[in-house]
């Protein structure tokens, strides 16, 4: 075994679209977010049971003056959970002049370096939030809720994947979390 494994990728705009709905369901899935998300699906809700009370009650008035207001609004949670990925990383795409080049992820005793073509980040692993496992990625969160990814694609084979997973949960401290598909 070397002491230490490097991963080179172009970035792409589907899998950062990826990580980043995957992000924003886990925000959104604990704390404050998590109440802010089911209060407003709760209103949503509400709003559609008592337009369907007033037309089964016949008063079809009520359904008329909600109907607009329901659907802007349940359009809207849609959009947030289907785009944001989307959005975002498009954004990245036009902004950010790192992702048309090259990026390098190397994993090693000391930690995780992430080289870009005008940055390079040295995480340790001391540093790690945790280190989760995709079907397609390995993310390494450096804070709840942001994290490095490395595409599987670049990784190479199974046994290439399996060769990093071990590697990385033998460099994480026992404290940390290692969450994975396997």
């Amino acid at each position: 075994m070397t002491d230490s494994q490097s991963f080179t990728f172009d970035w792409r705009r589907p899998e950062h679209a990826r990580v980043t709905a995957l992000l924003v369901r886990e925000q959104f899935g604990r704390g404050v977010r998590r109440m802010i998300k089911w209060v407003v699906l709760g209103v949503w809700c509400t709003g559609a049971v008592v337009a369907i009370a007033g037309v089964v009650l016949g008063d079809a008035r009520v359904a008329w003056r909600l109907a607009p207001s329901l659907v802007v609004v349940g359009v809207l949670l849609l959009l947030f959970f289907r785009m944001t990925g989307w959005v975002h990383a498009w954004q990245v795409g036009r902004d950010d002049p790192n992702v048309a080049h090259p990026i390098v992820h190397t994993f090693d005793a000391t930690g995780l370096q992430v080289a870009t073509h005008s940055a390079r980040v040295h995480l340790s692993w001391d540093g790690v939030h945790k280190v989760r496992e995709t079907e397609n990625m390995f993310l390494t969160y450096y804070s709840p809720r942001y994290a490095y990814f490395l595409p599987k694609r670049v990784v190479g084979s199974a046994a290439n994947v399996d060769n990093l997973r071990d590697r990385i949960r033998a460099w994480l401290p026992g404290d940390t979390a290692f969450e994975g598909e396997a």
